[in-house]
């Protein structure tokens, strides 16, 4: 596959299996991935039942070709540092206003938009949008960087924004539900 297209399949051991492309499939994926409440193995069959049309033999080799599909450049960007930046969920309604601005269209209202057209217009989110000040704000306070006094002052008045907010199992609410 070239990046002159937009695959609707991957190819896994020789074999080509067709793929839900829609970024809200991808997008879903994510926010079940997400899910404190499910264990590694019911992350794996959830992944492979929503975006495989035909399952593959080997999950092993379908969770990468996943990976692959999802971030094609995974592999060139060295090691990863620790710790999330994003939260697809929480930040959804940070990054769809300049997404829809680089589209020129409402990605929402889009019957279909393929996860690499989304991907290339989150990749062009510019650097004044609020999304982008949250993600070097976050940045910043994970690798313990000294803030700004601009970033200082925006960041106390959007504390919410900037703050994963963190996900619970439903042992773990209904434990500090009895607590509070």
């Amino acid at each position: 596959m070239t990046s002159f297209t937009l695959s609707d399949k991957v190819t896994i051991s020789g074999t080509e299996h067709p793929i839900r492309t829609d970024f809200r499939v991808i997008l879903e994926i994510f926010v079940m991935l997400d899910d404190p409440d499910l264990t590694d193995a019911d992350k794996t069959e959830a992944l492979i039942r929503m975006f495989y049309s035909e399952r593959p033999s080997d999950p092993d080799t379908a969770l990468q070709a996943f990976t692959d599909f999802v971030d094609p450049r995974h592999g060139s960007q060295g090691k990863k540092p620790s710790g999330r930046l994003i939260d697809w969920q929480q930040d959804f309604d940070l990054m769809v206003a300049p997404i829809n601005h680089i589209l020129g269209f409402e990605c929402r209202a889009a019957e279909y938009l393929h996860w690499r057209t989304f991907l290339s217009a989150y990749l062009e989110i510019p650097p004044e949008s609020v999304f982008a000040r949250v993600l070097r704000i976050r940045e910043k306070l994970r690798t313990g960087k000294k803030l700004e006094k601009y970033e200082r002052t925006w960041y106390n008045k959007n504390r919410d924004l900037v703050h994963l907010k963190p996900k619970f199992s439903k042992a773990e609410e209904e434990l500090i539900e009895a607590w509070t």
